[in-house]
């Protein structure tokens, strides 16, 4: 029997609990439901930064069977039907637990994720997904250049990041590939794959639509187009330069390009996470995460960023 919950909201913190009401269907999904199931995470990933990285954040709706589940730095996302759980990113080895216990939280049962795909394949974003995949059987989907990276456990040889000492992560076995343009469905949860190459070889942004009493939205989960690199990469270098940044900036177009009313991305700070559940807060009846013009402006300041990593490599020569 599938619960209804209604969410709640407080200005005191960005996430403060839920309630059972006849609001939007989010819960149990089949006999599993109340299956117990034990994550054996994986060592911690060690650098500078990592602690930081997992600090942990509520989860919360974002509309209709759509939940946030990451940490309070990096996003991962999860969708519940009546028959199965999708999740959008692992975060790191030491996430794994906490996307778990948020999942749990919601009120689901972590034995009912049937699907994990991934954005892009670097250490805070697929090093807790090799985990969850063995606590749960679930299937784990990517690009061809984004399966390869998972299933060896670090980035291809032609990501910016290769050359970071920290970018290793567990490998993820029998990754199922997805065609650019092509759909992957768990139940009655289809999301499709839009090759986004640029911050990797083999980013994707993930699409599906998602829907409450208010209607149906399209909701796009892009890959970051970030331009930091390992010190020796360059954008501009190699004979093959000219046809890397028109990759980039294709890629920038297709987000652009997408049917658009909830933009997410890898980074909550990328889409206004805490400035969106404060206003939610203060008026429970609007929800800012629904803009339709967010891929667009995230599109433009990427185009941006691409642009400004250009001018710094040229002035360097």
């Amino acid at each position: 029997m599938a619960l209804k919950r209604r969410i709640f909201f407080s200005s005191k913190s960005i996430w403060l609990g839920f309630a059972c009401a006849v609001s939007v269907s989010c819960a149990s999904t089949g006999e599993s439901s109340f299956r117990e199931v034990a994550v054996e995470p994986d060592p911690p990933h060690e650098c500078g930064f990592c602690e930081r990285l997992n600090e942990p954040s509520e989860p919360f709706q974002i509309y209709g069977d759509t939940y946030y589940v990451g940490t309070a730095m990096i996003s991962s996302v999860l969708i519940a039907s009546d028959d199965a759980l999708v999740l959008v990113n692992g975060g790191m080895t030491q996430t794994a637990q906490q996307i778990a216990d948020n999942i749990k939280e919601l009120g689901f049962s972590l034995a009912d994720l049937k699907l994990i795909v991934n954005t892009h394949a670097h250490f805070d974003h697929a090093g807790g997904i090799a985990a969850l995949a063995r606590a749960t059987g679930a299937k784990v989907a990517a690009s061809a250049r984004g399966a390869e990276a998972l299933e060896q456990g670090r980035p291809t040889e032609d990501d910016p990041q290769r050359g970071l000492v920290e970018n290793v992560f567990p490998p993820v076995p029998e990754v199922q590939i997805i065609a650019d343009g092509a759909t992957v469905s768990a139940g009655e949860i289809e999301l499709t794959a839009h090759y986004t190459p640029a911050h990797t070889p083999g980013s994707v942004a993930w699409t599906w639509r998602s829907c409450e009493d208010e209607g149906c939205l399209d909701i796009v989960f892009a890959d970051s187009f970030s331009t930091r690199s390992a010190p020796e990469f360059r954008f501009t270098g190699g004979a093959d330069y000219q046809g890397r940044i028109e990759t980039f900036r294709n890629a920038i177009q297709t987000v652009a390009a997408l049917p658009c009313d909830i933009l997410l991305t890898p980074s909550p700070l990328s889409f206004g996470v805490k400035e969106k559940l404060a206003a939610r807060s203060e008026n429970p009846d609007t929800n800012p995460f629904i803009d339709s013009g967010a891929c667009a402006a995230y599109a433009e300041k990427a185009e941006a960023g691409l642009e400004k990593r250009i001018a710094e490599e040229q002035t360097a020569q």
